[in-house]
């Protein structure tokens, strides 16, 4: 198993596993997603990881000032592993990497949003020393 920063050449690979994360075979579609503008972004981070080769798992990390830090903070936005590599450590090897990342670049901390039924990925972060913090909420617009 290994952890790499992301290649435009995972993009079809990648997108596959993006549609058994959501559940929704849209991102099948090329050009559907923005993969190529977050690969611009200086302020976006997608890691993946491999078994052969083969992309298993991935995280995406976003970077950004709020007037309130000093420091910008970091969002870890995704994260996700195929079903049957579970349990093998390589979710936590996904966020090592993102804390490496986000210490490097002189962050104040790591921010997660979970949906309120994601009850082991909430245990998951918990054994990772993350505390919970408060709620979320959305509108789509």
């Amino acid at each position: 198993m290994d952890i790499r920063p992301v290649k435009l050449t995972d993009y079809k690979e990648l997108m596959k596993l993006f549609t058994l994360f959501v559940g929704d075979d849209r991102f099948l579609k090329p050009d559907s997603d923005s993969f190529k503008i977050v690969l611009k972004n200086s302020n976006s981070y997608i890691y993946v990881a491999t078994d052969k080769e083969k992309l298993i798992g991935f995280a995406t990390l976003s970077v950004r000032n709020v007037v309130r830090y000093s420091k910008s903070i970091a969002e870890l936005d995704e994260l996700f592993v195929l079903e049957e590599y579970r349990k093998h450590g390589i979710g936590k090897a996904l966020i090592k990497k993102i804390e490496k990342k986000t210490k490097e670049l002189n962050c104040k901390g790591i921010f997660i949003q979970s949906g309120k039924d994601h009850k082991i990925a909430h245990i998951f972060y918990k054994n990772l020393d993350y505390v919970k913090r408060g709620y979320y909420f959305t509108k789509d617009l």
